[in-house]
Order: C-alpha cells, then structure tokens, then sequence
C-alpha cells in the first residue's frame, strides 16, 4: 500500500487547507462592521497602506546588512487574522505568499503548543514552510485587541550569511538540505514582547557574520513592533470592527477587479518551458522547467507539469513556486492595486506535481534559489502571462510585456580584512536591471526588475567604501543579437573591478551561463546570458602608475581563467581582475520588422555596431545613413533563406482573403474567424495556421538551429551544457516571417504553447 504523503511542509511544501486547523484555545477577531461610509474607509484603507510603507522604511533604516540596507532586499506586510493577505509593499514581491503560507502554519501549528499570545513573535527560514530559500528569514507578529487576534504584521529580509556550505549560504554544490544552510520552522523567538536569548543565539551561531545577523534580525523584531502599535491605535480611534471591514472590502475590490480583468480574456490553455543548467558545482546536465496556466471564467489554475524531476540545488519548494508566478502575475496585471493583492491570489488555483524541479520534496536542497530558479520562474511566468493577455481585448494586450532576467547576475565576494576580521559581499549590483520590451516599445535600458517595484542599486563608491575593492568601470552592456525584435529589450551593464587593501579573496555565486534562458515574444530573439570573466596576473597596478585606468578587459593583459556555471568559490590574489554584468533583456516581435530608424538610432548612440545592425536586423547603411532600398532587400533576403532551411507543415497551408480581418495578438500571429470556427493566422503571409482548440505551430515552418550558430552573444566555448541547446523558430510558411521563438534542449518535441476556446 502506498502511503499518503500530506502537503505540512515536512516531507512536502505546506499547503493549507480550508478550513484552517486552528486550536480552539486561540480567540480570532472575526467582527465586521455592515457599514462604513467613504470618508472613513478611505481614510483607514490608506492608513493600512501606510502603516505597510512605513514598516518597510523602518526595516531600511535600522538594518546593517548592505543587501537590506542598500538594496532593499525584504518586504512587509498586513495580514487577516487568518494569514489572508490585506498589504503587500514596494519590494521583493515574490516574499508575498510566504509570509501568509508561514502565518498560516504558525496557526495550525503553534496555536495549541507553545500557543501564540500578545507581545510574540516567531521566526522562520524553512522552505518547506514558507519562504523561498533559507537566507530569507520571515518575523511575523500577531496583533491583539481586546484578547482576540486581530490581525498579523510580518516581514522577510534577506540575512547576508546564515551558514552552510559557502560563504553568503548559496550553496550551489549542496546535493540535498543536508548540506544546504539550517531550516528552521517557525520557532517563537519573542515571547510576551521579550526576545528569548538562547533561541536568538541558536540562529545567530550558524552564521558567518553574527553581528550582522543579529543586529538584522532585531531591526526586523523592531519594525513589526512599530507597525504593531499603528495597527492597535487605528482600531482604538475608529474601532476594531471598522478596521476589519475595511481590510475585507479591499480584498474583495482586488478580487473584483482581477475578475473584471479575465472577463476580457477567452477561456484556454497558455503553457511556456525554459532550461536550467548545472544541478550544482562540477554538473554539465540541462533540466527543463514548464508552467501552464488555464484559464476558466473567473478562476486561473496553474501547474508544472512537463518539468523534470528534482535534482542537485536547482529545486524550489511549492511556497517559491506560488511566489514567483504571484509575482509575475500581479506585476503584470494589477500592479493598480498598489499591493492590495489578496483578492488576486483568491482566483488562482495551483495544481503542482511534487518531487519536481518546481515543486520540490523534502530533502531536496533549494538554497540557491533566491539567485537562479526563482527568478527563472519568474521570468517563465511572465512569458505565459504575456501570451494569456496577448489573447485577450485591446487594453489588456498593452499590459504585455516580455520574460524578466531569468538569473539574478551575481557575485558573492569573501575573505580577511586586514585586521582579521571576515567579510562577505553579496554585490547585488543588477539591481540596475532591464525591463523587457513591450508590444509597442523598447524594454528600458537600466530599467530595473518591474517585481521588484523599489530595488535600489547601490552606488560604486558604497561599495568601495564597505569592502575591499576598487571599480575600473561599470557601463551600458552593448547591444546584439541578444534581446534584438521589432521592439528591443533594454540594455544592462558591465562592470570590472580588483581587490583593493587585501592579499586576496574568494569570488562565489558567479553566473557564467553557457546559454541564453529567456525566450523573446511573438519571434524575438533569446535574452542575453549572464558573464563572468576572470584574470590573474594582471598588471592594472602598473597601468595606474602610467596615469591609465584599463576599460577594456580584452586589453587587459593576463591569464583568463575558464569558469563553469555554478562553480565552486575561486581565489582572486592581488593581481587578479574580474568581469560581470547582467543580461539584455528580450525583445518582442521578429527583428527583421524592426523599424530601421530605430536601429539606426542604436548605431548613431554608440550601443549597436553598424555590422550588428545587418547580422541581426538587416539593415543596411552607408556612411551613417540609411539605404532602405539595400535594407528591404537584405530582409527579404534573410527570410527566405529562413524558409529554405526549415521544415514545412504537412499540409499545405490555407490562404485568408484580403477582406477578412486578423485581430492581432503579437508580433505577426493573429487570429481570425472563418465560417464560425476561430483559427490562428499569419497576419503578413495571411495563412491559417491550425484551429484555436489545436494551436498555431503545427501550421508553421519549423526552422531548428543550435545555439552554437547564433552568435557569440549565445554560445561559449563547446563542451558545456550550451552544447545540448537549439533555438526553435516557428514560421509563416508564407513569407518566412518569425511568428514566435522559443529554446529547447536537442530532442525535446514540439509542443503546443496556445490552446484556446473555439469561440
């Protein structure tokens, strides 16, 4: 007999179930108030708010830590007394659910034992529970009124180091949780309004920089005290009951407004895949990950199926997967809301195979996570968000926007000052970002990451000051083939540094990918990878002393060191020099209809090279002008050439008469209705391409390339996992033109991306 495995966040992720599980020994405040006039509720909805901003911004001030300090890496929140979020604020979005999943297990599982009473608090860094990866540690607190518990505050902040096996708690080398940092379910830390030393002092000791730790932990004890009181004197000034009924029409306005939103949508299936590589330190493998979201009447369901089977460190728990795809979705669709997100979460359903990448079981380990598969689920949610509004009405499809960074670009720096004393420097510099394009503009350059709505790069001198190291320079990246369409994704940047006032130290959590992991829209190129480049016995000592600073790690002379995806930490001496940046984000359309003053436009800025403006684009110009005759050639040329190399369908495709009009969804693809029945079309080669129910791509010319033959924006050197990977692009098999693009691993098969209602 096989034995029932329960969703408790033991053996697997926490799912809750409804009812809650709740000791009758807890009293909840369930009271609402019938009626509340406007005056009243606007003015305690936005008294709510900002009780929410304020926390925050007192979680900003009294931490240590740069990564909280600087970067704004944390998020608070105001919760029902059932864990039902009310507030989410300005920062990590993803921290949304796991601070509700956390609140609601502290319900079912510390309400009897060891009770939960005014004045406490309670600590959590398990995944299994509630938060996405160890380092990102939740302090919730329940708020009581008169004896009842009324509601709950919390917040996650990302700590710098919390032990494991690498300094900064990535553990990419970690082959389960027993390796990975310590996980500890939520554990009462304060107790009637007084922090328990010896439960403080268990945490504290696993990590590298305790002080930092502590001193990061009592700032967030601190602010949900501060956000606490707030709380208990708005219910005192208007009553607990108002309160309350304000916070339950807010939830109820987010649900109606989202639900107002997928009125506008048809009922179908959106499905999108992307690739993982290295399981951890010294793997060479590729593991698929698949999110499909069906939509039906007012509810959206989500799943993973199609994703591989948990392996190594690159897994996440069911709480990281509900978080990333939250924060996509919300981003995308309802950042209106301003954080009122709750009534949102009502309407999606997750329906997630365990012992899955995406949805791991326990042991798996997850630690790394917060760098590399959390923000590949985000970027894959975003992906099938955008082709569910794509199918939507008009005002929906200007939501569209593009796959986000699929990796969090970082290096993690390590080592002695010169006094003795350890230091750890997450440099978290991509928080400068790119936004992805748009169906009617470029992505912007430099623009961020649009979930984290208040990320904040730290300033080059900030950092130079905090640890040892001097910056040569930190620039645009150059644009490419890489996040090139009819409208680009934006440009992120580069930067090289050395040590400064130290023999030497450990370069950790480097992102040096040997493939692209996001997909453009509607036949967009791929996004950028994420480099990392190394130099020892380097001379820049040398070239200071001639008055040069070196901009050009080509020129700079040395031995590279080749570095692997997930490597292990790597000694950087004296002499040492390195390179990173973040990606280009993805594009939107083909960018052979990319319009040629725009291109030029790149070129006459500096950011696009006159020959990348013909490899990639087809445009053609002479001494700085446009020829668009050579131009319209050159195109016309290169989408032919598509054709020949492709596969085409197995039926001939059938032509759509100049009369009929194609709705448009994105890039060239559209959809189009002949005789009752709703078919994808070609908008540019005005052929239809399959029946909605069955999807576009067996309808189109399928042109299969490896990744090697795009460019040297895609591939680096031959023996790694970049090896295994091909870009599929699906045709008009009319006129050649791209309608869609997507990356796969050699072998995979083709499967359908759009399935919708007949009608």
């Amino acid at each position: 007999m096989t034995r029932a495995v329960a969703w408790d966040g033991v053996e697997r992720g926490y799912r809750p179930e409804v009812p809650l599980s709740i000791h009758g020994s807890l009293r909840l405040h369930r009271e609402t108030a019938e009626h509340v006039d406007p005056v009243t509720f606007e003015v305690v909805r936005y008294a709510l708010l900002h009780v929410n901003l304020d926390h925050g911004q007192t979680l900003q001030r009294l931490c240590v830590s740069p990564v909280t300090m600087l970067c704004r890496d944390f998020q608070p929140s105001v919760m029902l007394e059932d864990g039902e979020l009310v507030f989410l604020g300005p920062h990590l979005q993803y921290f949304s659910n796991a601070q509700s999943l956390t609140v609601q297990w502290i319900l079912e599982h510390r309400s009897a034992n060891p009770g939960i009473g005014a004045g406490d608090m309670f600590v959590s860094n398990d995944p299994y529970v509630g938060t996405p990866h160890q380092p990102d540690t939740i302090v919730a607190a329940p708020v009581f009124i008169d004896g009842a518990l009324f509601c709950w505050v919390a917040n996650v902040l990302h700590h710098s180091d919390i032990g494991g096996s690498v300094p900064g708690s990535f553990c990419v080398d970690a082959p389960d949780m027993f390796s990975d940092p310590p996980a500890f379910p939520p554990f009462r830390l304060v107790e009637g309004g007084c922090v328990r030393d010896d439960l403080e002092q268990i945490f504290v000791r696993q990590s590298r920089l305790p002080r930092n730790v502590r001193m990061d932990l009592h700032a967030a004890v601190s602010a949900n005290s501060v956000a606490v009181s707030k709380i208990q004197a708005l219910a005192n000034r208007y009553g607990p009951a108002t309160v309350k009924a304000v916070m339950r029409r807010v939830l109820d306005a987010s649900q109606a407004s989202f639900v107002e939103q997928l009125k506008h949508i048809p009922d179908g299936t959106w499905s999108a895949s992307t690739y993982a590589e290295c399981a951890r330190t010294g793997d060479s493998g590729v593991y698929r990950y698949e999110i499909s979201v069906t939509k039906r009447g007012q509810h959206l369901e989500v799943t993973n199926r199609g994703t591989d089977p948990q392996v190594g460190s690159i897994n996440v728990t069911y709480s990281a997967f509900v978080g990333a795809f939250l924060a996509a979705l919300t981003g995308i669709m309802t950042s209106q809301l301003s954080g009122a997100y709750g009534g949102v979460y009502r309407c999606v359903r997750f329906d997630l195979e365990p012992g899955t990448l995406s949805c791991a079981n326990f042991p798996a380990a997850v630690s790394p996570s917060g760098a590399f598969t959390m923000e590949l689920l985000i970027s894959l949610s975003a992906t099938v968000v955008a082709k569910m509004l794509a199918c939507g009405d008009e005002h929906l499809r200007d939501l569209v926007i593009g796959p986000s960074q699929p990796h969090w670009c970082a290096v993690i720096f390590a080592g002695q000052l010169p006094h003795g004393a350890p230091f750890i420097g997450p440099n978290v510099d991509n928080m400068i970002g790119s936004l992805p394009a748009s169906s009617a503009a470029d992505g912007v350059d430099f623009g961020g990451h649009f979930w984290i709505p208040e990320g904040v790069a730290p300033n080059v001198e900030e950092l130079e000051q905090l640890w040892p190291i001097l910056y040569l320079y930190r620039r645009a990246s150059p644009l490419g083939a890489d996040g090139a369409g009819t409208f680009r994704g934006g440009r992120s940047f580069i930067e090289a540094g050395i040590p400064w006032g130290v023999p030497e130290m450990a370069l950790a959590l480097y992102s040096d990918e040997s493939f692209p992991k996001a997909s453009g829209l509607f036949g967009a190129g791929a996004a950028g990878r994420a480099r990392v480049r190394l130099k020892h016995r380097c001379d820049v000592r040398g070239s200071f002393d001639q008055g040069s600073i070196p901009q050009d790690f080509e020129a700079i002379a040395g031995t590279e060191v080749p570095l692997d995806h997930k490597g292990p930490p790597m000694p950087v001496a004296l002499d040492s020099t390195w390179e990173w940046g973040g990606t280009n984000s993805a594009g939107h359309g083909d960018p052979l209809d990319r319009v040629p003053e725009r291109v030029a436009r790149d070129v006459s800025t500096g950011g696009l090279s006159r020959a990348d403006a013909l490899r990639v684009y087809g445009v053609v110009l002479q001494d700085g002008a446009l020829d668009l005759e050579a131009t319209d050639r050159t195109r016309r040329a290169a989408r032919r050439v598509r054709l020949e190399r492709s596969t085409r369908p197995s039926v001939a495709p059938r032509s759509i008469p100049e009369s009929m009009p194609i709705r448009v969804i994105g890039g060239a693809l559209g959809l189009v209705e002949v005789d009752g029945v709703l078919y994808f079309a070609s908008r540019p080669g005005r052929a239809l391409l399959g029946r909605a129910g069955e999807g576009y791509r067996p309808g189109c010319a399928v042109l299969e390339s490896p990744i090697r033959e795009l460019g040297r924006e895609f591939f680096a050197r031959p023996g790694r996992p970049g090896d295994q990977m091909v870009l599929r692009e699906y045709l008009c098999p009319m006129t050649g033109c791209r309608l869609d693009a997507e990356l796969a691993r050699r072998g995979d098969p083709i499967r359908p991306d759009m399935i919708l209602a007949s009608r």
